[in-house]
C-alpha cells in the first residue's frame, strides 16, 4: 500500500493536538480557549470555502447578508 502524505500529515498534527492537550491538562481554561478559537476559525473557512465554491459572494449589507443566509437555510 503506498504511502499517502496528506494522511500521513492528518495523523501526525491528530496526535501532536492529543499530546499537547494532555500536555497542557492543568491549563484547561487556556486549551479550551485555543481550542474555540482554532474550531471557529475553521467554521468560517469551511464556511467561505463552500461558498466561494458554490458561487455566493458576500453582501455587503451585513443585515441583508443574514437574510439571505436564512433563506437558503430555509429553502435547503
Amino acid at each position: 500500500m503506498p504511502l499517502d502524505p496528506f494522511a500521513l500529515a492528518v495523523a501526525v498534527s491528530f496526535t501532536a493536538g492529543c499530546a499537547s492537550i494532555h500536555a497542557l491538562h492543568r491549563h484547561a481554561d487556556a486549551v479550551t480557549l485555543v481550542l474555540a478559537l482554532l474550531a471557529y476559525g475553521l467554521a468560517i473557512t469551511a464556511g467561505s470555502l463552500l461558498a466561494a465554491r458554490n458561487g455566493m459572494v458576500m453582501v455587503p449589507d451585513h443585515v441583508g447578508g443574514w437574510m439571505f443566509v436564512a433563506d437558503v437555510w430555509v429553502r435547503a
